[in-house]
């Protein structure tokens, strides 16, 4: 009896140590699968964010198609999309174009204009065309645990396309109720289409003339009166929101000039807060970059006026170009206030009557949420983009 039991107890030893084995060996297979998933998991997030990046770099670069010209992969166009990446989160990427090899294991960004990424028309339709533009970004991602089996990282690539196509609205009026657009005999023409908030009735009264513009749409009703419109006038379109309501304005504290600056001859004019406001009566002025915020009028009497990097705030007062005279105002292309040219105070209902000569260049957005635009004369910038209550 006591030799069966004696048996029985070294058997069950011995079981013993056959589960606590299995079970360590399940544990490490289950550990292993576990950290696989962590590692596929973490990579799927990665090439979402790198798709996300390459997205807004191609439509960042596909902006400065018009701005650019016939010059494929232009500075302009791959700055841009060179910063939207960096805006994304991945700084210091390693530019190339028309296709470069990628050597290394560095961030790289590829800009195409027009996209070769796939190789052929098969694989991509719009393969070589210069109306597109294509952004391929490529990076290492490390991995956590599949180092254990040799694999410290992985290539992650995203690829994307964009086009202006029909391009997009570039003048917006956001007054919603009582307001009428009046084309009276004039001509307007823009590369870009043209959006009316109002729902008054007519939101467009187009009296003669001609209007040049992608398109033209309104929540409201459209009334022609013998003009010549774009065939895509569209009446009864859901409404936009502001799209410059992001905007704050700069610090108005203290005043560099408390009196109005009034210039009569050539003079070069610094960034500062001109309490008093502006006026040019003659000579060549010139505008150094940066901001320029106004408590009183910027008026145009006579003369020249150019800038490159520059955003006009206007605290109060009003925007007054007077005459054909030539103009020349850049607005930046990097910083806080990039691509804002005029930006005044949303209480601030004074008309801006922007006037420019043969040749002028208003490049940048026109911001004037709570009044009236007046524009007349020329604008021969690669780009501009109105927002106004009314027009």
């Amino acid at each position: 009896m006591k030799l069966l039991l004696g048996i029985l107890k070294r058997g069950w030893k011995e079981e013993q140590g056959q589960a606590i084995v299995l079970a360590a060996v399940g544990m490490v297979a289950l550990l292993a699968f576990t950290g696989f998933a962590i590692d596929v998991g973490q990579l799927r997030y990665a090439q979402r964010e790198l798709q996300s990046a390459a997205d807004a770099s191609a439509i960042a670069g596909a902006l400065e198609l018009s701005y650019c010209g016939s010059t494929t992969d232009c500075s302009a166009m791959t700055k841009a999309a060179k910063q939207a990446l960096a805006e994304n989160g991945y700084s210091g990427a390693t530019l190339l174009t028309n296709c470069a090899a990628r050597t290394g294991n560095g961030l790289t960004l590829a800009v195409n204009n027009g996209p070769c990424a796939l190789g052929s028309s098969t694989s991509d339709p719009n393969y070589k065309n210069p109306n597109y533009v294509e952004t391929v970004v490529t990076k290492s991602q490390p991995t956590f645990f599949a180092g254990v089996i040799g694999i410290d990282s992985m290539t992650l690539s995203a690829r994307a396309e964009a086009t202006m196509g029909n391009s997009p609205d570039c003048f917006y009026l956001t007054g919603t109720s009582g307001m009428t657009f009046q084309e009276n005999g004039a001509t307007l023409s823009l590369s870009c289409g043209f959006m009316i908030d109002s729902n008054s009735n007519p939101s467009v009264q187009a009296n003669g003339g001609t209007v040049t513009a992608t398109s033209i749409e309104t929540p409201g009703t459209v009334q022609n009166n013998g003009a010549t419109l774009p065939t895509d006038t569209l009446s009864g379109a859901p409404a936009l929101p502001d799209p410059l309501s992001w905007l704050k304005p700069p610090d108005t504290d203290g005043c560099t000039y408390t009196s109005v600056v009034q210039v009569d001859n050539n003079q070069t004019l610094n960034p500062g807060n001109y309490c008093g406001g502006i006026q040019i009566n003659g000579g060549n002025v010139t505008l150094t970059g940066g901001t320029y915020i106004l408590g009183g009028i910027l008026q145009m009497n006579g003369g020249t006026l150019s800038g490159t990097g520059i955003t006009i705030y206007m605290q109060s007062g009003q925007v007054q170009f007077n005459g054909s005279y030539p103009v020349d105002l850049v607005a930046p292309t990097t910083g806080t206030d990039a691509g804002i040219l005029f930006y005044q105070n949303p209480s601030d209902s004074q008309v801006a009557q922007i006037n420019g000569g043969t040749g002028s260049v208003f490049q940048g957005a026109m911001y004037f949420p709570g009044a009236e635009v007046q524009l007349n004369g020329a604008n021969v910038a690669a780009y501009t983009i109105v927002v106004a209550k009314s027009a």
